[in-house]
């Protein structure tokens, strides 16, 4: 009798252990994809476009306006952003002949190693937090 409350009391244990795991990695793996929608450039006009629209109750005319404000300076933040995963890329660029230029000739051979698993700079790998002031 009391093996058997013990094999029940574990299997509820493990079955609350892999719920909370899975919710959490489902809700991770949600809270990065609306995370990334949210900075796409694109969405962020449609999101605004319709918050605008329900709050202010643009005329037809106005929406048209507002619209064509918003696809501008959103090509505007296109061109900033492209532009800086570009300048990010010379700098870690200029990091690794850096680097490079530190090392070993045994040191130079693993890290060419290294270098050829780096992968491609996006404003999604940089995840960097704004320096304190």
């Amino acid at each position: 009798m009391i093996k058997t409350r013990w094999k029940i009391i574990l299997a509820l244990a493990g079955v609350v252990l892999i719920s909370g795991l899975a919710g959490g990695v489902i809700g991770a793996h949600r809270a990065s994809v609306r995370i990334r929608a949210h900075s796409n450039p694109e969405n962020w006009n449609e999101s605004v476009m319709r918050q605008l629209q329900h709050r202010l109750h643009l005329t037809p005319e106005e929406a048209r306006k507002v619209q064509g404000h918003l696809d501008t300076r959103v090509d505007e933040l296109k061109i900033l952003r492209e532009d800086t995963v570009a300048k990010t890329n010379e700098i870690i660029e200029r990091l690794i002949a850096d680097v490079d230029s530190e090392l070993t000739p045994e040191q130079k051979a693993e890290f060419a190693k290294l270098k050829t698993q780096r992968g491609p700079t996006t404003l999604d790998t940089l995840k960097v937090q704004p320096r304190k002031k």
